[in-house]
């Protein structure tokens, strides 16, 4: 583990929480604002410090996030700590590993699962994380999910204007899950220095005109 925050009132929505933040994922999101958890599979271990942390403090869950938590195989032993000293879990992914969430739903090992969608086609998606990782796989995962009823948010990053047709695609779909839209993080430390993201007045009311039509939550726009 690479740091925590002790206590939130926002990342565990409608639990008192700690957030527990772990090293290593397997993309390379041009906008990811934390690339030191990216590009350091190893580094400060402060596990047990967290754990200690945790004991005589009024925290119901823990938010568990990266990183990808999921990029490391033994973090199911992890959340199985956690579940057994009694605290809710909330697990933070890409949506890149539907197989280690099976194994980890099926143990019942979180209690609500915040899954990343990068984009709306596959070419977006490996052209946003650098990588191979297609759109099936978010779907798969959604599936595990589904297949456990284990309850779900979706959130997807804005940094273009998508297709509308792919939107309607994949979004159709997920009449049973809470939908967030949200800026990124500009904190001036993106993993790819290079990567700009320019929208206008005209494009962001297209975006907003495209997605009002569905239950969407907004976050860092958007009058949120």
């Amino acid at each position: 583990m690479s740091n925590f925050i002790p206590v939130s009132l926002i990342d565990y929505p409608g639990v008192i929480s700690s957030v527990a933040f772990f090293n290593g994922c397997n993309l390379r999101c041009r906008y990811c604002h934390n690339p030191e958890l990216v590009n350091s599979a190893l580094g400060e271990n402060r596990l047990e410090e967290f754990l200690s942390s945790l004991e005589g403090k009024d925290i119901e869950g823990v938010a568990v996030s990266g990183g990808e938590p999921l990029f490391l195989p033994d973090m199911p032993e992890f959340l199985r700590t956690l579940k057994d000293r009694g605290f809710l879990v909330k697990l933070d992914t890409n949506g890149s590993y539907p197989g280690r969430l099976e194994r980890v739903c099926g143990e019942g090992l979180a209690d609500f699962v915040s899954v990343d969608l990068k984009a709306f086609n596959d070419s977006d998606v490996k052209e946003i994380t650098r990588s191979n990782y297609g759109i099936d796989k978010f779907i798969k995962t959604i599936d595990v999910l589904r297949e456990h009823k284990v309850g779900f948010e979706v959130r997807h990053t804005l940094w273009k204007v998508p297709d509308e047709d792919d939107v309607k695609s994949v979004v159709s779909g997920l009449s049973d899950a809470g939908l967030v839209v949200q800026f990124p993080v500009r904190n001036g430390r993106w993993l790819d220095k290079r990567f700009d993201i320019s929208l206008s007045p005209d494009e962001h009311a297209l975006i907003r005109a495209m997605f009002d039509k569905y239950d969407v939550k907004y976050r860092n726009s958007f009058d949120s």
